[in-house]
């Protein structure tokens, strides 16, 4: 991952199966599924040419895998995917799709994919020592695909690790889509639409946490480790904080990544574990998410925590205030106190994030009501007050080029 850019807050690798010719398969990836699906059936621009052929639409994206830590890492799971008979990511004693016969250039030619061969080899990745610790997740949108797998699994000889889950979002409707029903029309299809649509294609689950520790970090109130007890410098590590609104640990990344493996694992990256202080189970991908959108994700961050400007018309919460003091000051001898009481307003609502100040970090979006409010510290000390914010922002705003492998090189 490009050390200049955060973990992406969506990507996945999808299956496409065509409806009008149920073996004709299709993997690819994107940040926004939906939108790349549009593209594949013809109404947007864009998708590969592999499936614009017009017998074969529309497609269905039978099932995705998200969870990448990065965009690359989403195209070398892609690769292997597309390519099981030649990855090193899939050993060759394990190897399900095997090459029979050689291309021009002399490489193995893969042999053709279907649904059962690729959920078989999809199986054998997660698996895999590259990929099995990884934070991904399934998702089936085919009821048939899903049966599919669940009968491959129950064949296989060992179990995907229990850490992967496997999600179902089948259309409750038993309508099926023909080559007659325009893409949209059809209200199976629509149904999957709808339930893509719920997809976290955005940072919008990390906002809170984002909020909070941006308030934590801002003020230099870190505090110590909740794991070693040593003082935190401020700038002077990689600190981890808990996502909880209502927790203020805090943690050196090294001494948390420690603690979540004390179980005799002898691994070097966690995959979850429980809050020091108010054992909330944390999934450590999440953790090192708001971790990155910390260190290189400022323009996401500002985008994230953007207050929406009041209407006109409307008076601001500041300038509401400052007219309530007029009122009741209206006979001091001493305006300069006016003056000041106003200049302290101007900074704690600043900082509370009531102030008109859009572009204040610590502002607070007006868009929606609050579901978070300012915690103290729990401890004796005054310490690392939590000030969290949390607000909906629109869908589909962050848009990734999707992959096109027509030139790429090999990642494998």
């Amino acid at each position: 991952m490009p050390m200049d850019r955060p973990i992406p807050a969506f990507y996945c690798c999808y299956l496409l199966r065509s409806t009008v010719s149920r073996g004709s398969v299709y993997v690819g990836s994107t940040p926004n599924p939906i939108r790349r699906l549009k593209q594949h059936n013809g109404l947007s621009k864009g998708g590969a040419v592999r499936t614009a052929r017009h017998n074969l639409r529309p497609w269905e994206m039978a099932c995705i895998v998200t969870g990448f830590p990065s965009h690359v890492a989403a195209l070398q799971f892609e690769w292997a995917w597309q390519n099981p008979h030649i990855t090193s990511h899939i050993a060759p004693e394990e190897r399900i799709s095997r090459a029979t016969q050689k291309k021009r250039s002399g490489h193995p030619r893969r042999a053709p994919h279907s649904v059962a061969s690729l959920l078989a080899n999809l199986h054998v990745l997660l698996r895999s020592p590259s990929f099995s610790r990884w934070p991904l997740d399934i998702r089936f949108f085919s009821k048939s695909v899903h049966e599919s797998w669940v009968k491959w699994t129950k064949a296989a000889a060992e179990p995907v690790r229990r850490s992967i889950p496997v999600l179902q979002a089948f259309p409750s409707t038993k309508a099926t889509i023909s080559d007659s029903d325009p893409v949209g029309n059809n209200p199976g299809e629509e149904m999957i639409y709808r339930r893509m649509a719920t997809l976290p294609i955005t940072y919008d689950d990390q906002k809170s946490h984002v909020a909070k520790t941006k308030d934590i970090v801002d003020f230099e109130l870190e505090g110590t480790c909740d794991v070693c007890l040593t003082d935190l410098e401020h700038d002077g590590g990689l600190y981890i904080l808990c996502p909880n609104t209502k927790c203020d640990a805090i943690a050196h990344m090294t001494c948390l990544s420690k603690q979540f493996l004390e179980d005799g694992e002898e691994e070097l990256v966690p995959i979850k574990g429980n809050c020091p202080k108010c054992k909330t189970e944390l999934v450590w991908a999440d953790l090192v998410k708001e971790l990155s959108l910390r260190m290189r994700g400022q323009k996401e961050v500002e985008k994230l925590l953007k207050v929406k400007r009041a209407k006109k018309g409307k008076t601001s919460t500041l300038a509401q205030t400052v007219m309530e003091l007029s009122s009741v000051d209206e006979d001091s001898e001493n305006e300069s106190d006016m003056e000041e009481e106003i200049e302290r307003m101007e900074v704690l609502t600043s900082r509370s994030g009531t102030g008109p100040t859009g572009g204040d970090w610590h502002a607070r979006n007006d868009f929606g009501a609050s579901d978070t409010e300012s915690v103290a510290s729990n401890t004796s000390e005054p310490r690392r007050p939590v000030l969290a914010h949390s607000r909906e922002t629109s869908p589909w705003e962050r848009i990734i080029e999707d992959s096109d492998w027509d030139n790429a090189e090999v990642l494998d």
